[in-house]
């Protein structure tokens, strides 16, 4: 079974070695941020205002270190001539993938925290969990390019179901904030917002896991 450091090895070992810890390290960064936007809209609900104030603080924080990761992955790595010019191109075409991950979790927090006088419903809390469990799907996939190819489809393919859970919840949430007069009309729109941002985090996860499995089977 063929493996990522396998098919996109370099003659240049440590170079390799520091590209395969970067990206490790990515894959890292956006479960943390993921894990971080479930914790807060538990927070949100509860009322815990003080503690969401300072997960959005981490979350910016931690984006913008995997910022700083991406750039020392493209700029100290991928263009050095160690790296064939398509390995070089698809590993950056991973890595965009995957900071596209970590970039939508800024979002859906920062809506959280203008809203954070406001009673969030429960469905809210349930994509969040959702969510943190694509991203955790996304990690094990990026994982198993380094052990094994057939591994890395499979887990890609439970995260697009998982994704299409994610998106059921939030039908649900649009449905109650549609139909209940009790939801003032900021509130709808607000948790609406929160909701569609909370979902595109797992629709990036998806969508790298799709990348993934593109290479897997390419590389099979």
């Amino acid at each position: 079974m063929g493996t990522f450091s396998r098919i996109f090895g370099s003659e240049d070992k440590d170079l390799q070695k520091k590209a395969d810890e970067l990206l490790l390290k990515l894959s890292k960064g956006f479960q943390s941020a993921s894990a971080k936007l479930c914790v807060a809209a538990e927070c949100w609900e509860e009322g815990k205002k003080d503690v969401l104030k300072e997960l959005q603080e981490e979350i910016i924080e931690l984006e913008r270190e995997m910022d700083e990761v991406k750039e020392e992955l493209v700029e100290n790595v991928l263009t050095k001539s160690a790296f064939m010019p398509q390995a070089a191109l698809e590993r950056h075409t991973l890595v965009k993938a995957l900071d596209k991950v970590i970039d939508a979790t800024e979002n859906p927090i920062r809506i959280m925290v203008m809203g954070i006088d406001m009673k969030p419903p429960s469905e809210i809390r349930e994509i969040g969990k959702k969510v943190w469990q694509c991203t955790d799907l996304l990690q094990d996939a990026v994982k198993n390019l380094y052990k094994d190819f057939k591994k890395a489809i499979e887990i890609t393919r439970k995260l697009d179901i998982l994704r299409e859970e994610t998106r059921d919840i939030q039908f649900e949430l649009l449905g109650k904030l549609y139909n209940d007069p009790k939801f003032k009309p900021t509130e709808i729109i607000l948790f609406q917002s929160v909701s569609e941002r909370m979902v595109h985090v797992a629709q990036r996860a998806e969508d790298a896991g799709d990348y993934i499995r593109e290479l897997a089977v390419k590389y099979s």
